[in-house]
């Protein structure tokens, strides 16, 4: 009978260890299934670069994002961007696109309706290149740094800040390329930079687990950026061309010295900045200077077999971006509402278990 009596006393010991246990609190997986991201990217606007192309275009990136179970990789390649196009998206990319094939009214009435329903846009620019680029030969390559382009559709969203910097010659309006003689993987083409943890914010979520990016990209503006969290060297300038063939001053650093240092330049340790992030309303905003760094390319380098999309982290950091353009989007269900109805199922089991046995 002894032996009896003492069950009751161990079930209150385990009944008292179990609620002890339940009243923690822990992170556990989602036990649903989260809808997927829904990324668009816009080909209607003649942009630069093919999004089935795996050795010139953004193929290769493309795939990656739709290997992941988080998002929806889909291209509008033909009519209007507009509601109808816009529904459902979440991330919208518009990349390097050309002057020649401007948005409409109707466009931008569905890209603003879109931002002011809280999804995100993601914009990349590219640098321009020159005669001594290794691009140079393929024709459709030289109107690569349309980034005018992007200006007009920032200042026709009424989207303030960021811009890409350009520079008005008596030949023409011109967009720039970043320049650094110090930390170019050849010198003899000093447009193809690697950069490190120092020129970014590492604690910003777009950087996280970023150690090292290959880039050849415009640069934006203004002078101190408060959005910029990617930037520069002490050694990188803004390199602009004199005409559509050449650099305006390829043999000398920092040509915005000479021309006008207080549109854009590298004075007075402020470098330039080429990737921009910031919230919109309710919706995120991020602005590259690059494309190209994303793509499937040979780098523009002589006799290389490096692509842009395998090298450093370049490919990683395309996922950071649209991993902060929509890290509100989906909350993955909390485990603490389950454990308070379990902690308060075996509360009550305790308290009337203890009842029964007063009352006995």
């Amino acid at each position: 009978m002894n032996q009896f009596n003492k069950i009751p006393r161990v079930l209150a010991v385990v009944l008292a260890c179990m609620i002890l246990f339940s009243s923690f609190q822990a992170i556990v997986p989602a036990q649903s299934n989260l809808d997927p991201i829904v990324v668009l990217y816009d080909a209607s606007h003649s942009p630069q670069f093919s999004a089935d192309d795996a050795e010139l275009g953004l193929k290769l990136m493309f795939d990656m994002v739709n290997a992941s179970t988080r998002y929806i990789m889909r291209v509008h390649d033909s009519g209007e961007l507009d509601d109808e196009a816009l529904n459902g998206v979440d991330i919208l990319i518009i990349a390097a696109p050309d002057s020649s094939d401007p948005f409409s009214a109707t466009e931008y009435a569905g890209i603003s309706e879109l931002l002011a329903n809280g999804s995100s846009l993601f914009m990349l620019g590219d640098s321009v290149i020159a005669e001594e680029s290794t691009y140079w030969f393929e024709g459709p390559m030289q109107d690569i740094g349309d980034n005018l382009a992007l200006n007009t559709f920032l200042d026709d969203m009424n989207i303030t800040g960021p811009r890409f910097s350009f520079n008005e010659t008596s030949t023409g309006t011109w967009c720039d390329t970043l320049f650094d003689y110090d930390h170019a993987l050849n010198t003899t083409y000093p447009w193809v930079i690697q950069l490190d943890s120092s020129t970014w914010d590492s604690t910003h979520p777009i950087f996280r687990n970023i150690n090292e990016l290959v880039t050849m990209t415009a640069t934006l503006k203004p002078l101190g950026l408060a959005s910029g969290i990617g930037n520069s060297y002490e050694s990188s300038f803004a390199q602009y061309k004199r005409d559509g063939n050449s650099w305006a001053n390829y043999s000398s650093p920092n040509m915005t010295l000479a021309v006008n240092p207080l549109a854009y330049s590298a004075l007075n340790t402020t470098f330039p900045s080429w990737l921009s992030a910031f919230e919109y309303g309710q919706s995120k905003v991020t602005i590259v200077g690059s494309t190209m760094m994303f793509t499937g390319r040979p780098l523009d380098l002589p006799e290389t077999d490096l692509q842009w999309f395998y090298v450093a982290d370049n490919s990683k950091l395309f996922m950071n971006i649209l991993d902060w353009l929509s890290e509100d989007f989906v909350t993955a269900p909390s485990a603490i509402f389950p454990m308070l109805i379990i902690s308060s199922v075996i509360l009550v089991i305790g308290v009337a278990f203890y009842l029964v046995k007063k009352l006995r």
